[in-house]
């Protein structure tokens, strides 16, 4: 049986990885946590620590180091979509598929990933209405039982927002511990990144924790060159009025 690539159709805007999930993951700005109606959003406070990394169309092996190269120049001309290291067949043979479309995805199994790896927990509301407003997402899912996963599990998820022209942000890339340092996290951004550069989007961008940022570099993300790092707007609950004196 060959492994089956699912392809979503094309839509404009409406639709750890590793070891130590804490230090690993790409996490969305501004994810809710413990959202209490519309009163107040909270950040991650390690936000900021967070550099903003750009695809570059080719890995630190060219012998270009991001630290010498011109990040204007970089991006003259086309960019090359990234080399996919490991095909279809070699997952297949480790019991998993990719997938490309929404149907399928249980939020609740998404819900179980996000907190597997040190997400913060997501409204489920808001996290259906996340889902269904992205532009990209990719999945892997178990196609056999073992004593990893069960047959039909999420064990891999990545998406990405996007105007469908100009810039998209790579988000909430979560492998479950289990299959943590198996290749999953690299296959995720490669296919993900291939299909936004093959659509013709010549910016793509992601937040990096620091312990990370040399991975996606082997993987052709570049620092940006002003040492950007993430900001969001929050809005903060309003203090109470101190007692007042009789």
């Amino acid at each position: 049986m060959q492994l089956r690539l699912h392809h979503a159709a094309h839509s404009s805007c409406s639709p750890h990885l590793f070891r130590n999930s804490r230090c690993s993951a790409v996490r969305p700005i501004g994810a809710p946590v413990g959202l209490q109606g519309t009163s107040s959003i909270q950040i991650s406070p390690s936000l900021r620590q967070k550099p903003r990394l750009t695809y570059a169309g080719s890995s630190s092996s060219d012998g270009m180091s991001p630290d010498k190269t011109q990040f204007g120049e970089r991006f003259e001309g086309n960019i090359p979509a990234p080399t996919i290291t490991k095909d279809e067949a070699h997952f297949e043979s480790m019991g998993l598929e990719f997938v490309n479309v929404q149907e399928g995805l249980a939020l609740t199994d998404l819900q179980d990933l996000f907190l597997k790896v040190g997400f913060a927990k997501r409204d489920p509301d808001r996290l259906k209405v996340a889902i269904e407003n992205t532009y990209h997402l990719i999945w892997i899912r178990a196609t056999k039982q073992s004593r990893l996963a069960k047959l039909g599990q999420l064990v891999g998820f990545a998406r990405a927002t996007s105007d469908g022209v100009l810039s998209a942000t790579i988000w909430d890339v979560a492998v479950a511990p289990a299959w943590q340092r198996t290749g999953l996290g690299r296959a995720l951004i490669e296919r993900l990144t291939a299909k936004l550069v093959n659509d013709g989007i010549p910016t793509i961008t992601l937040y990096a924790e620091p312990g990370v940022v040399g991975l996606y570099e082997k993987l052709g993300f570049i620092r940006d060159p002003e040492g950007i790092k993430g900001m969001a707007f929050q809005r903060q609950k309003k203090k109470a009025a101190p007692a007042r004196r009789r």
